[in-house]
C-alpha cells in the first residue's frame, strides 16, 4: 500500500509537466480543408453519327471560257485590251498583220482580170466558130464542101467552147480564193465572242504568232462559275450528278459552303488515279466579300463514309506529361482527372443536321470546332470542364459552371 501511494505521487508532477509542454506548443488539432471552388464552362461527350470526309485542292473556273486563236500566220500589229479588263460581245482585243492577205488579194484580182478578158475572147472566138459551122451545114446540104470541111469547122467551135468553159472555172476558182482570203482577213481581228473578262493574253504587240497559236483567254461574266478538282478514284462510286457537298473558297467567304455536284468525269487518269469532278457555286456564296474570280483556290470535301464517334472539344483536353486527361465532372460538382486514349483530331461543320468532319485545316480561320475523336476512357453523355486558360486540379468543386 505505501508503494502504490508512493508511486501516485510521483505520476502527478509528470502529467502537470506533459500538460504544461502541450499547452505551450501552440498546436491545434488539425481540420479537413474544404475543395477549391472553380469556374469553368463544361462540355457534354456526345457519341453521334458523322460524316468523314476527304478533302482535295479545287480550282474556280468559268462555267463558259474560251480561248481564242488564230487562223493565220502574221505579227500582232495592236493589243487594245489588257488582261482583267471588261469586254462586251464583239469588242476588238487585238489585231495581226494582214499585208500578205492583201498581197494575195492583189494577186487574185489581176488573175481575175486576165481571165475575164482571155473567156472574153474566147467567146468572141467560138460565136465566129458557130456562126462558120452553121454555114458550112448548109453548104454540105447544097453539097458545096465537103463533109470532112464542115467537121472541121464543127471540132473548131466545140474546142473553142470548152475553153470558154475552162476559162470560166478558173475565173469562179479565183472568186472562191477571193472569198476565202476575206474569211481569213476577218480572222485577223480578234474580237471578244461575248461579254466578258480578259483572263489571259498569251501574246503581245509585235509577237509572230502562227495558225492555232492561243492568242487571248476570255471568260464569260455573269454566265456562272464552277469548283474543278482531281478526287481519288475510290470516291467515285459515291458520287452522283446533283448530290450536295461541302466546299470552301478562303478568298471568297472564310466559312464553308455548299456546292452541287455539276460533272464527274468518270475517265481516270492512270498517272494520279484521280477523276475529275465540278461542282457549281451558288449565285450568292454567303459571307463572300466579292464576286468568285476564275483561278481562285478552294477546297472540296467529297464524304467518304458515315460512322458513329464520341467527340470532344480539343478544348477540353489536357496534357499530363505525354498523357491526354481530361477533368470529368463527378458527383457534387467534383472534378477527378482522368487519362483518355483519343484518335484523330478533326474539323467540324454542320448543314442539314449532319456533322460534317474533314482533317483539312482550310476553314480552320472561319471558327471550326477542332474535335477530338475519344476512343477510350470516357463515356457518352459524362461531363468534362474545358477551360484551356484555368488552372484545374484534382478535387475542384465546378461553381457556376455553363452546363
Amino acid at each position: 500500500m505505501e508503494l502504490h501511494g508512493t508511486m501516485q505521487i510521483r505520476l502527478v508532477p509528470l502529467l502537470v509537466l506533459v500538460a504544461l509542454v502541450v499547452g505551450c506548443s501552440g498546436e491545434k488539432p488539425q481540420k479537413s480543408t474544404p475543395p477549391r471552388e472553380v469556374t469553368a464552362p463544361v462540355k457534354a461527350a456526345t457519341r453521334r453519327p458523322v460524316v468523314e470526309c476527304r478533302s482535295f485542292p479545287a480550282e474556280v473556273e468559268s462555267q463558259n471560257s474560251v480561248t481564242l486563236a488564230s487562223k493565220v500566220s502574221g505579227a500582232v500589229e495592236s493589243v487594245l485590251a489588257r488582261e482583267g479588263d471588261a469586254l462586251h460581245a464583239g469588242q476588238l482585243i487585238m489585231r495581226i498583220d494582214d499585208k500578205d492577205l492583201t498581197s494575195q488579194e492583189q494577186g487574185l484580182v489581176a488573175s481575175k482580170e486576165q481571165i475575164s478578158r482571155e473567156r472574153q475572147s474566147l467567146l468572141a472566138k467560138a460565136s465566129l466558130a458557130k456562126t462558120t459551122m452553121e454555114r458550112m451545114r448548109r453548104l454540105l446540104a447544097q453539097r458545096v464542101v465537103s463533109q470532112e470541111d464542115f467537121d472541121k469547122a464543127q471540132s473548131e467551135y466545140e474546142s473553142l467552147t470548152r475553153q470558154v468553159e475552162a476559162a470560166a472555172a478558173q475565173e469562179n476558182t479565183v472568186t472562191a480564193k477571193a472569198g476565202e482570203l476575206a474569211a481569213l482577213r476577218a480572222y485577223t481581228r480578234i474580237t471578244a465572242p461575248f461579254d466578258g473578262i480578259l483572263a489571259r493574253r498569251y501574246v503581245d504587240q509585235g509577237a509572230f504568232v502562227t495558225a492555232g497559236s492561243p492568242l487571248a483567254l476570255v471568260d464569260q461574266s455573269g454566265g456562272g462559275f464552277e469548283l474543278a478538282a482531281q478526287v481519288d478514284e475510290s470516291l467515285l462510286a459515291g458520287l452522283r450528278q446533283g448530290q450536295t457537298i461541302l466546299a470552301v473558297v478562303p478568298a471568297l467567304a472564310p466559312a464553308p459552303f455548299v456546292v452541287t455536284v455539276s460533272a464527274i468525269v468518270g475517265r481516270v487518269d492512270p498517272a494520279s488515279r484521280t477523276f475529275k469532278l465540278k461542282c457549281a457555286l451558288p449565285d450568292a456564296v454567303p459571307g463572300a466579300d466579292g464576286p468568285p474570280r476564275a483561278g481562285m483556290f478552294g477546297r472540296v470535301f467529297v464524304p467518304a463514309r458515315t460512322a458513329e464517334k464520341l467527340l470532344l472539344p480539343e478544348t477540353c483536353l489536357a496534357h499530363r506529361g505525354d498523357l491526354p486527361t481530361v477533368a470529368v465532372v463527378g458527383k457534387d460538382d467534383i472534378l477527378h482527372f482522368r487519362v483518355v486514349k483519343t484518335g484523330a483530331t478533326f474539323l467540324a461543320a454542320k448543314f442539314d443536321g449532319k456533322t460534317y468532319l474533314t482533317d483539312s485545316q482550310a476553314f480552320e480561320g472561319a471558327g471550326g470546332e477542332h474535335f477530338v475523336d475519344v476512343l477510350s476512357g470516357l463515356a457518352d453523355g459524362e461531363r468534362v470542364a474545358c477551360d484551356p486558360g484555368a488552372t484545374l486540379r484534382e478535387g475542384d468543386r465546378l461553381a457556376g459552371a455553363a452546363k
